[in-house]
């Protein structure tokens, strides 16, 4: 993946109000979007504040997280982001949606960063500039990142 998609600009959209569990649909998507006066262009990371991490994180409620549907993966493709990224572990609900969501990033080109945190510090405060470089691991799937929006 070139470098480019791990320097872009990015938008937090607020859903807090979902529980353990509960899946983010495109329908959802779009109304934070339009409660927030956001809109997600070509080349954004989409960073999805459910205040997960500071409920759970080191809890028995940690693998139980809020996450998309495979059919909102889709959509994010379609909308040719470069990245969404979450609170929880992984992406989608597990036993539930995680294993499409991983597959649709990779068929449409588009990548995704598990446990984020501080994401409240970001809701309100409009489009921002996402840096998350990932380490370049021979063979790799995966990497930890320094995540860090800047606001210009």
């Amino acid at each position: 993946m070139p470098l480019s998609m791990f320097y872009t600009e990015g938008v937090c959209l607020d859903f807090l109000k979902k529980g353990l569990k509960e899946l983010i649909s495109t329908t959802d998507i779009k109304k934070a979007c339009e409660k927030a006066n956001i809109f997600i262009k070509k080349g954004d990371t989409v960073l999805f504040y459910t205040d997960h991490y500071r409920k759970h994180y080191g809890t028995d409620n940690w693998g139980s997280g809020t996450g998309i549907t495979a059919e909102a993966a889709q959509w994010l493709g379609a909308k040719e982001i470069s990245a969404f990224g979450v609170e929880t572990m992984s992406p989608g609900v597990p036993e539930i949606s995680n294993k499409e969501v991983h597959y649709i990033c990779g068929e449409l080109g588009f990548t995704h960063y598990e446990n984020l945190k501080n994401l409240n510090l970001l809701i309100g405060k409009g489009r921002f500039r996402f840096i998350g470089f990932p380490l370049k691991i021979r063979g790799g799937t995966g990497s930890p990142v320094r995540a860090v929006a800047i606001f210009e």
